[in-house]
């Protein structure tokens, strides 16, 4: 009867911790907040292609976002952005920004609200 206790308390940690690690979100960010690593999304030119968060490490440089890959599936990522606006989720707490690559790609950048990066990047709104 105990080795059933201990292994269904042990179970309902392991899901607990999985539940609280869904959740969190890795982020990043420097004091100035002009360096920060966070999530960033392509737009499909395809409706019908599934798209996906990834990992990304972005530094704010003369009014523009260098986007750095954090793994090979950010690899498309990799370039120049300028912000093209903004809008709060509330649910999540998160800010997420509307960008524009040189080549006319679009994308979304996701940050927690709170972050000290979310100052440096609503300057960047025209």
């Amino acid at each position: 009867m105990t080795n059933l206790l201990s292994s269904v308390a042990f179970l309902a940690v392991i899901g607990f911790l999985a539940w609280l690690g869904w959740g969190l979100e890795p982020h990043w960010s420097a004091r100035d907040g002009t360096r920060f690593m966070c999530r960033m999304q392509l737009h499909p030119q395809d409706l019908n292609e599934r798209v996906r968060w990834t990992d990304v490490k972005v530094s704010v440089q003369e009014r523009e976002l260098l986007v750095y890959a954090r793994s090979r599936r950010s690899r498309n990522h990799r370039g120049v952005w300028r912000v093209m606006g903004a809008t709060n989720d509330p649910e999540r707490k998160r800010r997420i920004y509307e960008l524009r690559s040189t080549n006319d790609d679009s994308a979304s950048l996701r940050v927690p609200a709170n972050s000290r990066c979310v100052s440096v990047l609503d300057d960047l709104v025209p």
